[in-house]
């Protein structure tokens, strides 16, 4: 039954004369199992890009009313809400994403079987299911005490499954079936230029790509690799043996292999032999993480010389790819990296990867020779890391729940609820990161720390603020203001990209120097027992215009003598005293771009004290105008590390579609062709589309970039990709996002392609070239490499085929060769394998997938 709007007009008066109700838990919990909320973008043009239309509808399907007072709605929501086109609620801005929906006086109680819907207009867009949070939950007060109940509609689990796709998680959430839906914005100003992809679009895109008959080779590519004639086979009569120095290494091969490890000794043959020798490529002796791999057939014998011992755990990696089943062919691979810092960062703020979920990254991360694991830590929606000094930095900060003054747990920030999800609590114990870090080091892998700071700090502020309002309760006012980070006295307006309204460090205040320090220290001192820790990362991204109104800030410029007198000013006056406390500490240090610059004006290199001050150059939309800081920053003297959103994010989509996972604010979508295309010797080279999809040329960006060129190539230290977190709940997301983009990072991280644009010998790029090398690789991937990642369990994602009918006979393709592609001509009911040498006849509509293991793609539909 529809609401009755003319119901208004005669319970406005009863509304007005009943006090606000409060509910039991009981009366709450029918609530939330009985109201069903359904949630749809309308369209997304109709503002140009200002204004998006959404609609919220209820659904009573249970027993009772939903009655006029005594309850709100508490739900996450992305986009800043700007109005409502109905009395009957207010909606209120709580912190973050944090949304509160209430009933007016106006509202007339929704009783069983009825059902109401309103709209309201969202800043900017949503053009995809997964910017919709799920588990949103009614709160209520019982006895002076806040209550709450899951609205079940909206649980992301569902009879207790693990979603992977969106579809499967918000399936609260109405499909997007028009351009008004999927597209930002549509008007002649400024033209969104995507849509999904179709199977057609795919087809075409996959053009060039064929698979190749038993490739052979390593991932990422060897710099000089020559395929002889024959293989070994290696039996239980075989052993592994080493030179003084490489025991640990040839005992890793050993173990892999399921071989015995001996020290040298003199052997004719059936012998893997690791030890020291020396790597010479292009007439230049290489000296770290070098390797010369030689397999010989005629001899039996296997032999690994390296420069160092990462260079033999590299080597070693190299032999394992080489393997099938017992078989090794008979190559010769001399090789060393492109870049010393090959890495990898991790988001396990926003939501929580646990310590399993990391050691098997690791895993992943040795096999593609990746050296560096950069692993966020802290941020505005949690604290993940035991700090023993300051027990509530993980007592509130890892747990997020319905507590509105935040003194037990965070807010439940990103759908995580009002008691939290596996996801969204959690953090590691001193023993957790113990065991992280030694897993690390055997993997030759470096573990950067980073604590963001001192924007991004919301987790950080309100721990603090926890322990000081539990200090003063017990009458311990001094011990109360020691690690306060925040002036209580702060009426500073102001809100950061992700809308909170607290998240910076008040950094006019000894208290928090004294608590970077104590947290500085404390990660020294849990690094030294198994990885001594070189490098702290402070983050320094994002901080929004805090401050302004801080009385501990106004005394500060009153009585300081450096000359701040301006909150603008603060910013530098912060990164040079963390630089200060962590080169105390013989640390070096490292920073997000932005953490290093104000207004693009780069802070002076010397004035931090560190040896070595490293930036992740990541914000480069092409059209904004800020592509140049990457050079900018290594110019001025700092060690920089490619970290590009537009290539290197892998939390953005695979496709542009609705139903893919993931935010799309640098560019609409990034797939592991793009990634593998990377051209680090010319990052102006890389510009291929703005935003909205539209052309744009290296000329074009040039043309607005302040720093055109590259004076100092030596301080690029390498590349690094990321994942964040917001839209990535279960470790099975986790490894969908990263793989197999990951691999493509790697590939590029440590293989210089012929086929690159290099600026600085004005070498353009051979994109017939690249075609075919993308190929190679993408076969590699999907006959050799995929598989082992499947036998070890990790979800990698699955790409959609790309498919068309010609004259009645089904043509399939795929992005990655090797993978098995189905069709099915029943509707998804059953499935046959499509053989390409044997394309089957169909007729009417077809669906086409792809497939490994029990783990499917998405369909889609040819005909």
């Amino acid at each position: 039954m529809t609401h009755k709007l003319s119901l208004l007009a005669s319970a406005l008066a009863l509304a007005l004369s009943t006090p606000a109700l409060a509910m039991t838990q009981s009366q709450l919990d029918a609530l939330g199992a009985g109201i069903a909320l359904g949630y749809q973008v309308v369209d997304n043009s109709q503002d140009e890009w200002r204004t998006f239309r959404g609609q919220i509808s209820l659904t009573n399907q249970g027993a009772v009313p939903l009655p006029a007072t005594g309850w709100a709605i508490w739900f996450s929501h992305i986009r800043d809400i700007k109005a409502l086109d109905t009395p009957q609620f207010k909606v209120t801005h709580v912190n973050g994403d944090i949304f509160k929906l209430e009933p007016t006086a106006s509202f007339v109680p929704l009783n069983p079987g009825e059902s109401l819907s309103f709209q309201f207009d969202g800043d900017a867009w949503q053009v995809s299911k997964s910017d919709v949070m799920p588990n949103w939950y009614f709160a209520s007060t019982h006895q002076g005490q806040p209550i709450s109940a899951l609205i079940q509609s909206t649980s992301n689990r569902i009879q207790g499954a693990v979603p992977t796709a969106p579809s499967d998680e918000l399936p609260f959430v109405a499909d997007f079936t028009s351009p008004s839906q999927w597209k930002r914005y549509d008007s002649p100003a400024l033209t969104d230029h995507y849509d999904p992809f179709t199977a057609a679009d795919r087809y075409a895109r996959n053009q060039g790509l064929a698979p190749l008959p038993h490739p052979v080779g390593v991932i990422p590519t060897p710099a000089e690799q020559t395929l002889g004639q024959g293989s070994v086979q290696l039996g239980s009569d075989w052993t592994v043996v080493y030179d003084n120095g490489y025991q640990e290494q040839a005992q890793y091969l050993a173990a892999q292999l399921g071989l015995a490890a001996a020290p040298w000794s003199p052997s004719t043959s059936k012998v893997i032999k690791v030890g020291w020798g020396p790597v010479s490529l292009d007439g230049q002796s290489k000296w770290q993480e070098a390797y010369r791999l030689k397999v010989d057939p005629a001899l039996d014998l296997i032999t690994l010389a390296a420069v160092d011992q990462a260079g033999a755990f590299y080597g070693a990696q190299s032999l394992l790819q080489l393997r099938q089943g017992s078989q090794v062919p008979a190559i010769e691979i001399t090789d060393a990296p492109r870049f010393a810092y090959r890495g990898f960062s991790l988001d396990a703020v926003r939501n929580f990867r646990s310590k399993d979920a990391v050691l098997a990254l690791l895993d992943q991360m040795a096999r593609l020779k990746l050296n560096k694991l950069h692993l966020r830590l802290a941020d505005d929606e949690g604290w993940r890391i035991e700090i023993a000094a300051l027990p509530e930095l993980t007592e509130v900060g890892a747990r997020r729940c319905h507590d509105p003054d935040e003194r037990s747990c965070l807010l439940p920030f990103l759908g995580a609820g009002p008691d939290g999800t596996p996801e969204s609590d959690g953090y590691y114990t001193a023993s957790d990161y113990g065991a992280i870090l030694a897993h690390a080091q055997r993997l030759n892998i470096e573990v950067i720390p980073e604590i963001d700071m001192p924007g991004h700090a919301h987790a950080a502020i309100k721990a603090m603020e926890a322990r000081y309002h539990k200090l003063m309760a017990a009458g311990q006012p001094q011990q109360a203001q020691e690690y306060l980070l925040s002036d209580l006295a702060d009426q500073s307006d102001y809100l950061s990209v992700q809308m909170f309204k607290d998240n910076a460090i008040n950094v006019c205040m000894a208290s928090s120097f004294h608590f970077i320090d104590t947290v500085i220290a404390s990660l020294v001192d849990l690094h030294a027992a198994t990885q001594p820790l070189t490098r702290f990362h402070f983050g320094g991204d994002e901080v929004a215009g805090a401050w302004r109104d801080s009385p501990a800030c106004q005394q500060f410029f009153a009585s300081n003598t450096q000359g701040i007198t301006d909150p603008s000013q603060l910013s530098q006056y912060f990164v040079e005293r963390v630089a200060s406390l962590s080169s105390a500490r013989g640390l070096n240090l490292g920073g997000w771009e932005d953490g290093l610059m104000h207004n693009n004006l780069v802070y002076p290199r010397a004035n931090l004290a560190n040896a070595s001050v490293s930036g992740n150059a990541w914000q480069n939309i092409w059209e904004w105008g800020v592509a140049d800081r990457a050079y900018n920053l290594a110019n001025s003297g700092y060690q920089v590390i490619y970290n590009q959103a537009t290539h290197l994010y892998f939390d953005h989509p695979y496709e542009p579609d609705p139903n893919e996972r993931g935010y799309y604010w640098a560019p609409r979508f990034t797939d592991t062709r793009k990634t593998f295309g990377f051209m680090p010797d010319d990052l102006f080279a890389n510009a291929d589309y703005t935003r909205a999809g539209a052309p744009i040329s290296k000329e074009q960006v040039l043309a607005g970039a302040g720093v055109k060129s590259l004076e100092r190539p030596e301080n690029v230290l390498g590349l690094q990709g990321s994942l964040w977190s917001e839209t990535v709940r279960t470790d099975d997301q986790f490894e969908g996002m990263v793989f197999p983009r990951v691999i493509a990072l790697a590939e590029r991280a440590w293989h210089k392609a012929g086929w690159e644009a290099d600026d600085a010998s004005a070498k353009p790029l051979d994109e017939t070239a690249r075609t075919q090398d993308y190929n190679r690789f993408a076969n590699l991937l999907g006959q050799r490499l995929l598989p082992a990642l499947e036998q070890d369990g990790i979800a990698f994602n699955l790409p959609v085929p790309g498919a068309m009918l010609e004259a009645g006979v089904l043509r399939a393709n795929i992005s990655l060769p090797g993978l098995t592609i189905q069709y099915s001509q029943d509707g998804g009911a059953s499935w046959q394998t499509y053989d390409d040498a044997n394309p089957p006849s169909v007729s009417g509509q077809a669906l086409v997938r792809s497939v490994s293991g029990l783990r499917a793609s998405r369909s889609a539909s040819v005909q």
